[in-house]
């Protein structure tokens, strides 16, 4: 009998421990979707309001929304479409501005690697790494005062999810800023003429680019009225080719890869035969690259540039 109650007295102190909430062991960090219902989980801060005068598109996330979802793709993944995400720069990656060669990779490429947050003060927020930041529709920065620790900026790029690092992946284009200085060296998007008879535009360039999906090039090669929106290139190089990316109405872009000057092979001579504002007619094969639409093997026909 004493066996008896003991082996009682155990079972029902196990039932009754089981009756209070338990306790858990670690804090509820940012895996909130695979916590039980009863650990209190902790929300973002609200996001600092948007300053005035800079132009957000609409559908723009904020960087938080960006974070989670990044966060709902497994590791390496990348999403298929391009989000427009806003937030303030908070700080740089020490690592990548501390190589030997940045500066000089700089001066060539022109990208940066910064991280936003949706709040000014980057307190208590999540945070989303804009690797190889570039500037206005993915133009090289000209310098570090075009992006600085402070600034507002919309970003438009894919996330991808680096190891647990949310992040940009592929080209992370800067869509406005709050800085002086990079709304002086990326003006306005200036507007374009409507394609004339057996033209189309850059929208609809991008609707067949998306048809024939990644990877694959059209047989045939069309005739795309737009204007120059930034220049990858920063020289002519011994092929006499340049890569430039071109919209129509602003928004929607395409990279123009390695094309030529008036006609198939014929070189360019001079890098201020393409410059940003250019009011150009493309004619060019339609690529699709990773989602990306790319005129290809190709030249511009005309342009509103005195040096073309």
């Amino acid at each position: 009998m004493k066996k008896t109650f003991i082996i009682t007295s155990v079972a029902l102190a196990l039932i009754c421990a089981s009756c209070g909430e338990q306790p858990y062991i670690n804090a509820p960090g940012d895996m909130v979707d695979q916590l039980p219902d009863s650990i209190p989980t902790v929300a973002d801060p609200d996001p600092t309001p948007d300053p005035a005068g800079v132009l957000v598109p609409e559908g723009t996330i904020n960087v938080n929304e960006a974070v989670k979802i990044g966060k709902s793709l497994s590791a390496g993944q990348t999403t298929e479409q391009e989000y427009y995400i806003k937030g303030w720069v908070v700080s740089f990656d020490a690592t990548q501005r501390g190589k030997a060669d940045f500066e000089e990779k700089f001066a060539q490429y022109g990208n940066d690697y910064a991280y936003i947050s949706a709040r000014q003060d980057g307190q208590g927020s999540k945070q989303f790494y804009c690797y190889r930041i570039l500037g206005k529709n993915g133009a090289p920065f000209p310098d570090h005062d075009a992006l600085q620790i402070g600034d507002f900026v919309v970003v438009k790029c894919k996330i991808q999810n680096y190891n647990g690092i949310i992040e940009s992946s592929g080209t992370c284009g800067t869509y406005s800023s709050s800085n002086a200085h990079f709304n002086e060296v990326f003006p306005p998007f200036p507007g374009c003429p409507a394609p004339g008879e057996g033209e189309i535009s850059v929208n609809r360039a991008k609707e067949i680019s998306d048809s024939i999906g990644s990877g694959n090039t059209t047989a045939e090669s069309y005739r795309i009225r737009a204007v120059v929106v930034s220049v990858t290139d920063k020289a002519v190089g011994s092929y006499g080719n340049l890569t430039f990316n071109i919209s129509s109405d602003g928004e929607v872009t395409a990279t123009c890869y390695r094309l030529f000057y008036k006609s198939a092979n014929n070189k360019f001579t001079n890098i201020n035969q393409v410059v940003v504002g250019d009011t150009v007619l493309v004619n060019a094969k339609i690529q699709n690259y990773n989602g990306t639409c790319e005129p290809v093997q190709g030249f511009i026909e005309e342009s509103t540039n005195p040096n073309f």
